[in-house]
């Protein structure tokens, strides 16, 4: 199956990618955002087999990259003792 590059490989939402809509990356919604981190994407990748986001070239939507932010917050307040 042919990846949508104007589609979110996590959810199949619309990714909202201004470079796809012919305008300029400063324009795009991700270009003032603050990403989680590669590990992550990488406790993502191992935990739910989220390999897609390795394989696909298409970008995250605006909800996916808060839903892993998230994520990664809960994680550094998760107690471990």
């Amino acid at each position: 199956m042919k990846s949508d590059p104007s589609t979110c490989p996590r959810c199949q939402s619309q990714n909202g990618c201004a470079i796809l809509q012919g305008k300029s990356i400063e324009l795009c919604w991700c270009h003032t955002q603050a990403f989680p981190s590669k590990t992550v994407l990488a406790n993502a990748i191992s935990a739910g087999g989220a390999s897609y986001l390795l394989e696909n070239k298409s970008c995250l939507c605006q909800a996916c990259i808060k839903a892993l932010k998230l994520e990664e917050k809960n994680r550094q307040y998760k107690r471990v003792d």
